[in-house]
């Protein structure tokens, strides 16, 4: 009697655990299902010749860097080779259609076509993105964030010729700051002839590329075939010949548009003329450039003299006659010029707070609205942004954003 007891609890039991583990490996294997019902297994792109377009994790778009159709993640930003087909179609698998969206620009208004529509390129650099929804959202604006997958497409179209010009006509440098020699710097002007004194043997070299701040990261600058970023505050220390020293800067965008600039700078004396006019140079070269005065750096002008109190280009020269740093109160306005003494624009992080100073470099406060995101910010009286807080009856998130919910 007492065995068969035993039996019928040890029976009882095991029921019991087989009834307790299998909901759970269930309820595994369902979670796994919903979230693979998110992701996108299987991501092409035609042109509207049918034409299957490969996909590449890199601009340059190639072999090394060409991404499977199947290994698509989300979050990610993929490039396509140049088109001259004016229309792309883009198709996803591994994700019902009905919660799939593509928007064919990133601005705050464009609505989400569905998946197997025709996407209308314009000429240049078109970015397109393909947002994953939790259900059919319906008819959906960029600016929704509801999405819980995104992919980006970058794809160029170069209209009805593969001519490069147009799209390197947006590609400049915004600057040439040469610390021991001058310029006279313009952003179409593609060369230009320096003299420097004969005991310089080595010039630093500043090229920032033309965009606001925030898109640094979309340029790449190489000064003498040293690539220079925002790190290194797009300078470099050159070292120099005797004689004519041929120095290429190129600026290149992240669509591989680039353009070069090119400086002739002449150590001491130019040997193409005679004596007594190379003598006369090299005497001018110690004036219209800036120089260090006991490790301070000052502008001299045409005369040999130290400016001072005004503006140099987008350096600020105090009344001591020394470059200014950090920020600067000029004529009421504030502004806020890097270690290097570069004047600043766009978003700026000092000292843990955000600022936004304008194209010309002054300080904003009140009410701004980004152009890059379509976003507006509230800026305080010191200029510092407003964060986590309401401002009259706008909430202002973590970010700063004003949230129209």
């Amino acid at each position: 009697m007492n065995k068969n007891l035993k039996k019928i609890i040890a029976i009882i039991l095991a029921v019991n655990t087989v009834s307790t583990i299998a909901p759970v490996a269930n309820l595994g294997l369902l979670t796994t299902k919903a979230y693979a019902a998110n992701k996108i297994t299987n991501l092409t792109v035609e042109d509207s010749n049918g034409d299957n377009m490969s996909l590449y994790s890199e601009s340059d778009c190639t072999d090394k860097h060409r991404v499977d159709s199947d290994d698509v993640q989300p979050g990610k930003t993929y490039y396509t080779r140049k088109t001259s087909a004016d229309e792309i179609n883009i198709d996803a698998d591994g994700v019902d259609s009905d919660n799939i969206r593509v928007f064919e620009e990133t601005s705050s208004d464009t609505e989400g076509k569905d998946v197997g529509e025709d996407v209308d390129l314009s000429s240049g650099t078109n970015i397109i993105t393909v947002r994953v929804y939790n259900g059919d959202p319906g008819t959906v604006k960029y600016s929704d964030n509801s999405y819980v997958n995104e992919y980006k497409i970058r794809v160029k179209y170069s209209g009805s010729n593969d001519d490069d010009d147009e799209d390197s006509d947006n590609v400049y440098l915004s600057s040439i700051t040469l610390m021991g020699g001058n310029i006279d710097f313009s952003k179409k002007v593609y060369t230009y002839d320096v003299q420097v004194p004969e005991d310089l043997s080595k010039i630093t070299i500043r090229a920032r590329p033309d965009c606001d701040s925030g898109k640094y990261d979309d340029y790449k600058v190489k000064i003498n075939g040293v690539k220079v970023d925002k790190d290194d505050k797009f300078k470099d220390d050159v070292s120099l010949n005797k004689g004519k020293n041929v120095i290429d800067i190129k600026v290149e965008d992240d669509d591989d548009n680039e353009r070069v600039y090119t400086l002739n700078i002449t150590r001491g004396k130019d040997n193409s003329n005679n004596n007594s006019k190379s003598s006369e140079q090299a005497e001018v070269t110690k004036t219209s450039q800036w120089v260090q005065v006991d490790g301070k750096w000052q502008y001299k002008d045409s005369t040999g003299n130290s400016v001072k109190n005004t503006w140099v280009q987008n350096y600020f020269v105090q009344a001591d006659g020394n470059m200014a740093t950090g920020w600067l109160n000029n004529n009421g306005k504030w502004y806020y010029l890097g270690d290097d003494g570069a004047r600043k624009t766009g978003w700026q992080l000092v000292n843990g707070n955000w600022y936004y100073l304008d194209s010309q470099g002054i300080m904003q406060i009140g009410w701004i609205k980004d152009i890059n995101n379509g976003k507006y910010y509230y800026l305080n009286n010191d200029g510092s942004m407003a964060y986590n807080t309401t401002i009259g009856e706008y909430k202002l998130g973590s970010d700063g954003a004003w949230y129209n919910r």
